[in-house]
């Protein structure tokens, strides 16, 4: 198969009459220019220009040759001219994967502000609590949990959105029927909504440098935010919540912190997306819209920007 190269210098030849204005139409060198069209040659087995001193005639299979690299020219103009509109357009399908309670939480009222601000896009969340990777499972954009996935490789880029911590929430009426807990010792006389594996190995609760393994007893097992959040919310028990995930029921009172010294977990949060260089428009344009407001769905993120600023205050 000839080279598409040594056939596009073949068609710019054909168009100038001389290597000097074929090396002019190409941005190149006139000894690159006559090296393609050598190679040409060779490939084609077939001899397809005259040179002169003054100018280049084509030959007869030159003549014949000469649509069909034209052709080839046309063919590449209009792939470039379909990629640069990909690259310009804030529009056509976007889709993004995240587990259920960012997307409840944090994900989807971000994404429902862009498509009202861009109707053209087409945006697609798709809600999974399995791990997926955005090159094989075809998806522009994950929201991951770095506590409990791998978050990138180099096919990948990952960009900090904030972090998140876990704490243990209760209802008000669930903790008025049950005695009070003041040290991590009472939960073991407590209904506990956790996961299989906190469990089995305890539960770990942090306070500053103090690190505490808490065996604990339970019944139910919930690897799942909103129905954590919805048994607790009902007085079923106490639960391990993501802070991002019970902000309004702290603000009207239906959940309360329980131990709230202590904190149980912490990790940060990454927007991930396929590496890409150039990113095209519509890229570019979502990770802007999308990642401060994600950024400011997280309580860490506010909680470090109030003590930033009370800091800067006192200076």
């Amino acid at each position: 198969m000839p080279s598409p190269d040594n056939l596009l210098a073949f068609d710019a030849l054909a168009r100038a009459g001389s290597f000097t204005a074929a090396a002019e139409l190409l941005g190149s060198h006139k000894s690159l220019v006559s090296a393609r069209i050598k190679e040409l040659e060779r490939e084609m087995g077939a001899a397809l220009v005259l040179r002169s001193t003054r100018r280049v005639a084509l030959t007869e299979a030159g003549e014949r040759l000469r649509p069909h690299a034209a052709r080839l020219r046309e063919t590449v103009a209009q792939a470039r001219m379909a990629v640069d509109e990909t690259q310009s357009d804030l529009a056509g399908p976007l889709t993004i994967s995240t587990t259920s309670s960012l997307a409840q939480y944090v994900l989807g009222s971000a994404l429902s502000e862009m498509a009202a601000v861009y109707p053209a896009l087409k945006l697609s969340l798709q809600v999974n609590n399995r791990l997926q990777d955005p090159v094989a499972d075809v998806l522009d954009f994950c929201l991951r949990s770095a506590r409990s996935h791998k978050v990138h490789d180099e096919s990948l880029v990952a960009r900090l959105a904030g972090y998140a911590s876990e704490n243990l929430y209760a209802s008000p009426a669930y903790l008025a029927r049950h005695a009070p807990i003041r040290q991590p010792e009472d939960l073991a006389t407590h209904r506990l909504l956790v996961m299989e594996s906190e469990q089995t190995g305890g539960l770990l609760l942090k306070r500053g440098e103090q690190l505490l393994r808490q065996p604990i007893s339970a019944q139910l097992y919930l690897d799942h935010y909103p129905l954590r959040a919805e048994l607790a919310l009902a007085g079923h028990g106490i639960t391990l919540l993501a802070d991002y995930s019970v902000q309004r029921h702290l603000a009207r009172g239906e959940l309360v912190q329980v131990l709230p010294e202590w904190c149980c977990d912490y990790w940060p949060i990454y927007l991930v997306h396929p590496f890409r260089t150039p990113l095209s428009c519509k890229y570019q344009t979502f990770i802007d819209f999308v990642l401060p407001r994600v950024a400011a769905a997280l309580p860490e993120n506010r909680r470090q920007a109030d003590h930033e600023g009370r800091a800067s205050s006192t200076r």
